[in-house]
């Protein structure tokens, strides 16, 4: 279109627009964008799903359209209905593309999105387990993304991952032309010589009939093969050549979060895979580490999502595969203990950490890193924004909540410099704890027989200080550790970290311990009260509630994970080991299922209490019992 006649064009869809605003204020957002992609006859409508890769494909493909042609595309990972519906108000005459990843989170939403869209493109990545709570299985997720394959025109494409069973199945329900991409040797747009090893980026040759054209691109992994060729299958379909395509895509930077490179002043390479960490994703990570030449190579994991069962073993199970792949492995989070379990025999112990908050994980990671370091944090930026470990190495950043839900990254969040979270405790050094009692902590170890000692036992009662909590499922810990004292009459003795019981339980020289802090915390206050004791985790017993267990059974154990309790969480990952003993006894109910933060902080119904009260004798059993074990 001549230059006078595009300006006409624009002037008038200008217009146009402002009339759709007043229809966006008094019609409707969804029905102002209908109308507008009646009006836009120009640009190529393209839509894109897929378990994976679909953001970044469509950040390639507006990259590599808009070297030849403006092109417009939905915000960021912003890809429900609403926000889809603002990026087609931005679509112009002048462009030669608008491109949208549509939302397969809920069945009915790909039909729904692209009745709106309109496409006459659509790209489909790949089919996996995200999402998959919300269907039956990945052929329900097929179903829901074939969707948008069965909305284009006769006169359009559906461009197919021919890898993939599911995705190339979806063939058959087409009634568009079909282009189909992959490795597999029976794909129309073939990627061959593909390689992607550390600190070289993903490059290819690329086949698509006679043609052969050399790729690369600026990507790390060679998990990006369904994007990259996606995007140029769609490039292809909108007219571009394989030339352009190749060109085009070499331009674009990784997208935000996604296998994104980021180098510190110090020489410190992070691999931000930060947006997102389903279950199913971590494979190609550990093979991109596995295969990267560094000086070290550093994996730190957050939450892990889309696990629906056994939690703490698949946490285990990518620990030990992460192992496999580097020199350190940390992960962080509220599963972050369930890992010990995978500790590699004869490699050193802080090989693999844990770290119940982020917070604490930035500041080991700032203190063990150096020049030439690789490292790739791995999270869910929703939970964890695993991205304040790199702002903090500039004091980049002071908020340190959990799990606070936005979807923004902290670099450009405008709270991200207001002190909030939880902050760190100071506590006193061991050796001026003893200081604190009215006599020294340490007791005198007691004589067998045949002349060994039995060493002090550490029974600690998990609860909260607060007086609020008194009676309450959360506190438990406290209760039987008080009727423990009381039983062996044992007098409690303050400090300002503890109440603390001393003397002998069935002839053991045993320090029962109340922490005065939140019980999240407890991991930082038991292991000062165990040095200044000169105890390890082997010498203490924890005492708490149990959501997993029926209300009022007791159970024991010798060594595991946390099983959801941040409290024993904490005390793992203080000591770094599985292998503290525990009694838990047992809450769970109907009640509790239904709301289980508001249940574990009101106080126990009467029959809740009578079975809490049956069970205490039992618990203090289960405690001596534990204590008296050689």
């Amino acid at each position: 279109m001549k230059s006078g006649a595009l300006r006409i064009v624009n002037a008038i869809s200008w217009r146009l627009h402002r009339v759709l605003g007043d229809r966006i204020v008094y019609g409707g957002l969804l029905g102002a964008a209908r109308l507008w992609r009646r009006a836009m006859v120009k640009p190529v409508y393209v839509g894109i799903v897929g378990s994976a890769g679909k953001t970044t494909a469509k950040e390639l493909f507006t990259g590599m359209l808009s070297k030849y042609g403006q092109a417009a595309g939905n915000r960021g990972t912003f890809n429900n209905i609403e926000e889809i519906a603002k990026g087609m108000l931005q679509a112009r005459p002048g462009h030669r593309a608008f491109v949208s990843e549509l939302s397969e989170h809920l069945p009915g939403e790909v039909a729904r999105q692209a009745a709106l869209l309109r496409p006459s493109v659509g790209v489909v990545t790949v089919v996996k387990d995200d999402h998959l709570a919300a269907f039956a299985s990945r052929e329900a997720i097929a179903g829901e993304m074939q969707a948008l394959v069965t909305s284009l025109p006769a006169n359009g494409t559906a461009v197919l991952n021919a890898d993939d069973p599911l995705v190339l199945a979806m063939a058959a329900a087409s009634q568009a032309k079909v282009l189909t991409y992959g490795l597999s040797s029976h794909a129309e747009l073939r990627a061959e010589g593909v390689s992607s090893v550390w600190p070289d980026r993903l490059q290819m040759t690329l086949v698509y009939g006679s043609q052969q054209v050399k790729l690369f691109t600026q990507l790390c992994g060679t998990h990006w093969i369904p994007s990259v060729l996606g995007a140029i299958g769609g490039g292809l379909a909108t007219g571009l050549t394989l030339d352009e395509c190749a060109t085009g895509i070499a331009a674009v930077p990784p997208f935000e979060g996604r296998m994104q490179p980021v180098t510190t002043p110090e020489g410190v390479t992070f691999i931000r895979d930060d947006f997102k960490a389903p279950l199913w994703t971590l494979d190609a990570c550990f093979d991109f580490m596995k295969a990267a030449k560094a000086k070290r190579k550093i994996i730190v994991i957050g939450e892990i999502s889309e696990i629906v069962s056994k939690k703490g073993n698949k946490y285990a199970k990518a620990a030990a595969l992460a192992q496999e792949a580097a020199d350190i492995v940390l992960f962080v989070g509220p599963w972050a203990s369930s890992v010990l379990t995978a500790r590699v025999p004869g490699r050193a112990a802080d090989a693999l950490q844990v770290f119940g908050q982020v917070r604490d994980a930035a500041r080991h990671i700032q203190s063990i890193t150096r020049e030439g370091d690789l490292v790739l944090l791995k999270g869910s930026a929703k939970k964890d924004h695993l991205i304040r470990i790199i702002l903090a190495r500039g004091n980049g950043v002071a908020c340190w909540r959990d799990n606070c839900q936005r979807i923004i990254f902290c670099d450009v969040c405008p709270d991200r410099l207001k002190p909030s979270g939880m902050q760190a405790v100071v506590h006193p050094s061991p050796k001026d704890m003893p200081t604190m009692l009215s006599t020294p902590l340490v007791a005198a170890p007691v004589g067998e027989p045949d002349g060994s000692q039995r060493a002090m036992q550490l029974i600690v009662g998990l609860g909260n200080q607060d007086a609020n909590f008194a009676g309450t499922p959360h506190n438990v810990g406290f209760e039987v550790v008080d009727a423990l004292a009381q039983a062996w009459g044992l007098h409690w003795e303050v400090s300002p970290q503890a109440w603390i019981a001393r003397g002998e339980i069935n002839g053991y020289p045993a320090c029962i311990v109340k922490l005065r802090s939140d019980m999240n915390l407890t991991g930082t206050g038991l292991r000062q009260v165990a040095d200044a004791m000169g105890v390890g985790a082997q010498h203490c017993v924890l005492v708490f509630d149990d959501l997993a267990t029926p209300i009022g059974q007791v159970r024991t154990r010798m060594n595991g994970g946390a099983g959801g309790h941040r409290g024993v969480a904490s005390a793992l990952q203080a000591f770094q080991t599985n292998g503290i003993r525990r009694v838990k006894l047992g809450i769970a109910n109907d009640t509790s299922k239904l709301d289980w933060q508001g249940y574990v902080a009101t106080k126990f119904s009467s029959d809740n209490r009578q079975a809490i009260d049956a069970a205490m004798p039992v618990a203090l059993n289960h405690i001596v019992e534990l204590i008296s074990k050689k």
